[in-house]
């Protein structure tokens, strides 16, 4: 097993300083960077087991951040805006481009499938995987976290989400349809949090789109009596993806 090189650095962008992380196999290049967007709630330590995997499979480096509201960022859930974290996103992006980065594919499952979409809006992607994709108001995107449906009633929440379709105005659907690299869209089976009209949204308005599914898997595999068996599958998935953007 080659060894890989973990760093921790902090992103300063105007008194928001965001936690990130760098995962670098001995034989990864410059070539390839994974920017790996987790969801609503889970942090780097989180995820680090998985990356770590998926990188030693693919000798490609990852990087992944904690939101405004995760981890150990000092911002609070409450104050953190989505907004905010998705600068927070293209900042990490940008740290990575600086470092001789030359391709970038963002992955990103449930509230980092959201991020994912807006962040090929903002900068050049090689790929973009949505699994188990969510998606938000646009009326709330500079709300803090506080005064969002997420933050309130499950019901209000799901109402709005549950109206989703290709045609909703919406910013992630409008940046999904204007990339003209690949999009991957992976639907959870029998997801409880995400009503399957939302992936099929985001890949009917895909240049290049294609779609997965997991059979029998909820939205949080790690919810699941063997989420092992489950993380597996999902990993084989992303680590073909990523083997066959390279090639």
């Amino acid at each position: 097993m080659q060894s890989i090189q973990t760093h921790d650095y902090t992103l300063e962008l105007n008194g928001d300083p965001t936690p990130w992380r760098l995962f670098v196999p001995k034989d990864a290049t410059k070539n390839y960077c994974v920017l790996w967007l987790q969801g609503f709630t889970s942090t780097i330590e989180g995820h680090t087991e998985g990356i770590l995997r998926m990188a030693q499979q693919t000798d490609t480096a990852f990087a992944i951040l904690n939101y405004a509201g995760h981890g150990n960022h000092p911002i609070k859930l409450d104050d953190a805006t989505r907004a905010q974290q998705l600068r927070e996103v293209v900042g990490v992006y940008d740290e990575l481009a600086k470092r001789g980065y030359e391709k970038i594919l963002a992955i990103g499952g449930s509230f980092g499938a959201y991020m994912a979409a807006l962040l090929a809006a903002e900068r050049p992607l090689a790929t973009i995987v949505l699994r188990a994709p969510a998606i938000y108001d646009d009326t709330e995107f500079e709300l803090p976290y506080r005064e969002t449906r997420s933050a309130k009633t499950e019901e209000r929440k799901d109402m709005w989400r549950d109206s989703v379709k290709s045609s909703t105005p919406n910013k992630a659907l409008q940046a999904v349809r204007n990339f003209t690299g690949n999009t991957f869209v992976i639907e959870h089976e029998f997801d409880h949090i995400i009503n399957p009209a939302v992936p099929r949204a985001y890949f009917a308005v895909a240049k290049h789109p294609n779609y997965i599914v997991i059979r029998d898997c909820d939205h949080s595999p790690k919810l699941m009596a063997n989420p092992e068996a489950y993380f597996a599958i999902i990993e084989r998935w992303l680590v073909t993806i990523i083997q066959n953007t390279r090639a």
